[in-house]
C-alpha cells in the first residue's frame, strides 16, 4: 500500500519536472499583488479637529482685506483700497495693522501717506507720492491729517471706497 503511493507520488513529481523542462506544464500561479498602502489619516489640530484644506491665496487676500477694512471703518481715520505709488519714505516693521500703520504716519512729521499690505502686514510710509493705484486689491492706504490734496484745503477722513 505505502510503497505504491510512494512510487506514484515519485512518478508524478518526475513527470512534472519533465513537463516543466519542456515548457508544457504551467508553473504555479503568481501570488496576488499586495494590497495598496493605507492612506495616512488627515492632519489634526491640537483640539483634535481635522485641519481644514489650504485656502486659495486670492480668497485669503480678499478675506484679510475685508477684515482690515471692517476694523478701520469706525476709526475716523482716512483710508481707501489701493496704494500710494512712489515717494517711499520708510517701512515700519512693528505696525502690523492698518490702524497702527496710520498712527505711525501721523506721528512722523515727514509722512503724508501710508500703505498697508493686508496679507504680509507690511506698513510703508510715503512722503510725496505721485499717484494712487486703486487697482491693487492687496493694499489699504490712507493720508495723514497734515496732507492737503492739490487744489484742496484739507484731507478727508473715513472710508473712500
Amino acid at each position: 500500500g505505502l510503497r505504491l503511493i510512494y512510487f506514484a507520488a515519485r512518478g508524478l513529481l518526475i513527470l512534472q519536472l519533465l513537463l516543466l523542462e519542456k515548457g508544457i506544464a504551467q508553473s504555479p500561479p503568481a501570488p496576488p499583488p499586495p494590497p495598496p498602502p493605507v492612506p495616512p489619516p488627515p492632519p489634526v489640530t491640537a483640539s483634535g479637529a481635522p485641519t481644514p484644506p489650504p485656502m486659495d491665496p486670492d480668497e485669503h487676500m480678499h478675506a484679510q482685506r475685508e477684515r482690515h477694512l471692517k476694523e478701520m471703518a469706525p476709526t475716523g481715520v482716512h483710508f481707501e483700497r489701493g496704494l500710494w505709488i512712489y515717494g517711499d519714505y520708510k517701512s515700519v516693521e512693528e505696525a502690523k495693522t492698518p490702524i497702527a500703520c496710520s498712527k505711525a504716519c501721523e506721528e512722523d512729521d515727514g509722512c503724508l501717506h501710508w500703505n498697508f499690505h493686508v496679507v504680509h502686514h507690511k506698513c510703508d510710509l510715503k512722503h510725496h507720492a505721485s499717484g494712487h493705484n486703486e487697482g491693487a486689491p492687496d493694499w489699504i492706504s490712507g493720508n495723514a491729517r497734515r496732507y492737503t490734496a492739490p487744489g484742496a484745503t484739507a484731507s478727508k477722513t473715513g472710508p473712500e471706497l
